[in-house]
């Protein structure tokens, strides 16, 4: 979907409602009095300016002055002699009928465009979240989506919904399908080491650095067997969380015996933890595997092992924290992805205009209603 949507000419086109205008209506035609680009349009600038819920959307719609309203393309009423923002009613009923997929590439696809080139990824992280408030009471399966964050300046680059019955290995192809990887590094956790995404990875000119678990019984064995003593290291600490860390990794060549695809690298990574206030101390020791030449050095592998955090603090726990998201109980149909995909587009956009802290940005935007509408290269 995304390459088709790559493909119209719009690579350098800046205004967002360019993008979502290659969204298919999925309404019937039928009744229609507000264009879908402008629904979408308002809901990205409404959660642009920190608009948690449905409610809060359509209250920012509401609110929003007449030049705004005519700037998102909004419905002019003759008789009035005004534009008319969609209800609350609306903006649900299209966000939870939109398809996901067209949604998530448009949105992918605006912030390639919009990524100026010093910023163009060389690491991505990809790791999965699941949208806690969309779990039933009852039990059952919830909505989980799996996302692509780059490491340098962690803008959303793709998304995609792990569907009921399929687990993140079963998504992971198609979602980096939507990438381009040539020249990149991919980190994941232990569950993405397999044989076929290493083939993958190295078909499409990227490497990876991953995590190896017991989940992976033999090549686990094996490295807990190579001689670390003669091993290459490296030592850095860090302070956070209460904590003082220090992190060795330690790297050897790959044997030839390894068995696994491309691997150039093999590397140990030993994090002792000191809590700073009872000075407890506990230790932990996990490998790894790396298809990075064999000159990178093991400081340039422990980059990208901390890197692959920034998923977790950068995406994941800011759309907690900030947008309250594992709190939302929108959960029928698209709803619950589609708000997480315009939260992702806030993020990105924020992120790429300069801004680090996003509880700080989205109260930036949030005092100017033009703001979110500049922010989106909506122009007058």
């Amino acid at each position: 979907m995304l390459t088709r949507l790559a493909s119209t000419g719009l690579d350098q086109v800046a205004d967002l409602r360019d993008y979502l205008a290659l969204i298919p209506d999925p309404r019937k035609r039928r009744g229609v009095r507000h264009s879908l680009v402008s629904i979408l349009t308002l809901a990205a600038a409404a959660v642009a300016a920190g608009a948690q819920s449905f409610t809060a959307i359509g209250e920012w719609a509401a609110d929003a002055p007449q030049r705004v309203l005519a700037r998102l393309g909004t419905r002019f009423d003759p008789r009035r002699d005004r534009h008319l923002a969609p209800d609350e009613a609306t903006l649900r009923r299209v966000l939870r009928a939109i398809d996901g997929d067209d949604l998530d590439a448009a949105i992918s696809n605006w912030i390639t465009a919009t990524t100026p080139p010093e910023h163009t990824a060389t690491a991505i992280a990809v790791d999965g979240k699941s949208l806690r408030g969309t779990f039933a009471r009852t039990g059952g399966a919830g909505v989980h989506l799996l996302s692509a964050l780059t490491h340098h300046n962690g803008t959303v680059l793709a998304q995609q919904q792990v569907t009921t019955g399929t687990s993140e290995i079963t998504w992971m192809q198609p979602l980096l399908d939507q990438i381009d990887l040539t020249g990149t590094v991919v980190t994941a956790d232990a569950l993405h080491t397999t044989r076929g995404l290493a083939a993958y990875l190295a078909g499409r000119g990227a490497h990876y650095v991953f995590t190896v678990k017991a989940n992976q019984h033999r090549l686990h064995t094996r490295l807990t067997t190579m001689p670390w003593p003669q091993a290459t290291h490296h030592t850095g600490t860090g302070i956070g969380h209460g904590r003082l860390e220090q992190r060795t990794i330690e790297i050897l060549p790959a044997p030839d015996d390894l068995a696994f695809p491309h691997t150039a690298t093999v590397f140990q990574l030993t994090r002792y933890r000191t809590n700073r206030v009872t000075g407890i101390r506990h230790t932990h020791t996990g490998y790894g595997i790396t298809s990075l030449p064999a000159h990178t050095g093991p400081a340039e592998i422990a980059a990208f092992l901390r890197g692959h955090w920034c998923i977790e603090n950068r995406l994941h726990w800011v759309r907690d924290t900030t947008y309250r998201e594992d709190a939302s109980r929108v959960r029928t149909g698209t709803a619950p992805r589609a708000m997480a995909t315009l939260r992702n587009l806030a993020i990105s956009a924020l992120r790429t205009t300069g801004h680090t802290n996003i509880a700080q940005g989205l109260r930036h935007t949030a005092r100017d209603a033009t703001r979110p509408l500049t922010l989106y290269g909506i122009t007058p």
